[in-house]
């Protein structure tokens, strides 16, 4: 956990000095606005360093164990005096020392041990007295448990209170043996207190980018509602400057409630959408429901599952759109959104580190279907349909309409003709330097895929004078496996796979016609003993089928003649609207204008 203000290697130890008292300005005036903004009176921070007095066994026992080696950093003891005398002399110099001098021998211990755990550990709580004042009461494990009943009788609307807990009572247990997270539990389960109190727990036992899942693992094994607390990492607090990291744990311990408001409330919305797309669903008539899954469908091409999904999305934001129509719902989730962007514009001194890896799947997500759920899917040929050919990636690019499969098995484009070729286009990755230099011309002839990548120095593009019109044939085979592979066993006459759509079922009629004489075309070149028969493998490895695939086709057929395996398999599908826009750019490069020379151009 670092300040927002880094230090410098050429710092000064005056420089040192006004850079911590600045962030820690800074960060108390966000504590103090953070309790303002919310209404809440005050911190009570229970942990066993909060009494100097609860140390004592600990450094009591810290310097016995050391009498053995005598260290001579630690020179505030009489290392050379026999073990009683030595033992009773630690005993007197800790019972007559003041709580700020008790302290400072603790530190002194600590830093001989170079544990600087436990010296931020041992620190933090009198930094914070120090900076807040009246606005924080440090409570020992054992305090609390005499003065809790006050202090939740005295809880209301005008006296709200965050709670922050230490796990470990390590230097301070209870008698009890409870800890931390006992002590909250007894406070978050109170129903008649839950609007008046906010809950952190500390803990050194795990950092900062698992905060999040030891909050499930509490939620989970201790049944607490996630909006009532929030764990904070002591590995926020550096031994420099601990206000700006305890200030950022406070702001998330705050605005969490907030924000889970906003994500049951979202839940609510989208759960009775579902619940009232259902009953709609169920409510269409058989007519109704075939003509638009079943005949729209067929009639178009469409795979009726994804048909079922359009609709379903229709209805589902239809009724969301009717549940907000309520305005006290709007209202409050309005107001939600104002008190947590009041919190994330006041500024800590601190930072959180922002793990984006679940905004990266979501996005990714939104740009791409896997292969494990395209292809086990059996999704048709579309628009967009990624391919690896030949150890290359190629993006397949063509009007959905004229891709779409209609009920007879072909892709018909009307008055008796069928489309049956596409265009690939070779998906290269190129610097971010080198894109960014590209200019207006160069840019017109090139396509941006997008990606889900947090940091990258490479975009993945496609230049669209480099593509291919190809045979849709080897790709359609992608269709009837699961892997995804372009792969035909010729002893199949039909495909009967009942997962398979019935018109593309028809199309696997023709694609085995269409390679079966490929295939005999092959077993004939091979029985032809003459010496130029070299002249005829183009011919009949790389015919027409083949054109413009760049692929090595002589080892494809099985020494049996029964199954042909083409180095081609597809490995994902970049969603709409981006493969639309690709092709909508690619389709204004091949329609652009052609203009005369310009004879002023030298």
């Amino acid at each position: 956990m670092a300040s927002n203000e880094k230090p410098t290697t050429t710092e000064t130890e005056v420089e040192i000095t006004r850079r911590i008292n600045r962030t820690n300005g800074q960060a108390k005036n966000a504590i103090l606005e953070f309790l303002m903004e919310l209404g809440i009176n005050k911190i009570i921070y229970v942990d066993d360093r909060c009494s100097i007095q609860e140390l004592k066994e600990a450094f009591i026992a810290k310097l016995k164990e050391k009498f053995t080696s005598k260290p001579l950093e630690i020179d505030f003891v009489d290392w050379n005096a026999p073990q009683p005398r030595f033992e009773k002399a630690i005993a007197d110099l800790w019972e007559s020392s003041t709580d700020e001098i008790k302290r400072d021998l603790f530190l002194k211990i600590l830093k001989y041990e170079g544990n600087l755990d436990e010296i931020e550990n041992s620190t933090a709580p009198l930094n914070l007295k120090n900076h807040l004042n009246d606005k924080i009461d440090l409570l020992s494990p054992s305090e609390w448990e005499e003065r809790k009943d006050q202090i939740i009788s005295e809880l209301n609307t005008e006296t709200k209170v965050l709670f922050l807990f230490d796990i470990e009572f390590e230097h301070a247990p209870l008698p009890s043996g409870r800890n931390g997270i006992d002590l909250a539990e007894e406070l978050l389960n109170n129903q008649e207190i839950k609007d008046f109190v906010y809950c952190g727990i500390f803990s050194h036992l795990f950092a900062v980018n698992e905060e999040y899942a030891k909050r499930n693992e509490y939620h989970d094994s201790r049944q607490f509602e996630k909006n009532r607390f929030y764990t904070i990492s002591k590995k926020r607090f550096q031994n420099d400057s601990y206000l700006p990291g305890l200030a950022e744990g406070i702001k998330n311990t705050l605005w969490i409630n907030e924000v889970e408001y906003l994500k049951n409330e979202s839940s609510k919305i989208l759960r009775h959408s579902f619940k009232n797309s259902l009953i709609e669903i169920d409510e269409l008539n058989p007519d109704s429901f075939n003509h638009v899954i079943q005949k729209s469908s067929r009639k178009e091409g469409i795979w009726e599952i994804a048909t079922l999904i359009r609709v379903n999305n229709i209805i589902t934001k239809d009724k969301a759109l009717n549940i907000l129509l309520s305005k006290t719902k709007r209202a409050k989730i309005n107001e939600s959104l104002s008190k947590i962007r009041k919190l994330e514009k006041i500024k800590t001194g601190g930072e959180t580190p922002f793990d984006k890896t679940q905004i990266q799947k979501l996005r990714h997500k939104e740009l791409y279907i896997e292969s494990s759920v395209l292809n086990q899917l059996h999704f048709p040929i579309s628009n967009g349909d990624i391919f690896r050919i030949n150890n290359k990636d190629f993006i397949l690019l063509g009007q959905p309409c004229n891709l779409a499969m209609r009920s007879n098995g072909k892709r018909d484009i009307g008055r008796g003709k069928t489309y049956e070729t596409g265009f690939l286009l070779e998906i290269e990755s190129i610097s971010k330097e080198a894109f960014q230099k590209l200019k207006g011309g160069q840019l017109s002839t090139i396509g941006l895929l997008e990606n889900s990548d947090l940091v990258s120095d490479n975009y993945s593009i496609v230049r669209f004078q480099m593509f291919q019109t190809v045979s849709l044939s080897p790709l359609d085979l992608t269709v009837f496996n699961e892997d995804g592979k372009a792969i035909i066993n010729l002893n199949k006459l039909e495909n009967d796979s009942s997962t398979i759509q019935e018109s593309w079922k028809l199309r696997y009629k023709k694609l085995h016609e269409e390679f079966l004489e490929y295939r005999n075309n092959i077993l004939t070149y091979r029985k032809l003993r003459s010496a130029s028969k070299t002249n005829l493998q183009n011919l009949i490895y790389y015919g027409e089928i083949f054109k413009n695939y760049n692929i090595n086709n002589e080892n494809v057929l099985t020494r049996s003649g029964n199954k042909i395996t083409l180095n081609i398999q597809r490995t994902s599908y970049y969603r709409e609207p981006y493969s639309s826009d690709l092709l909508q750019k690619f389709m204004q490069y091949l329609s652009r204008n052609a203009f005369d020379m310009d004879f002023l151009n030298d």
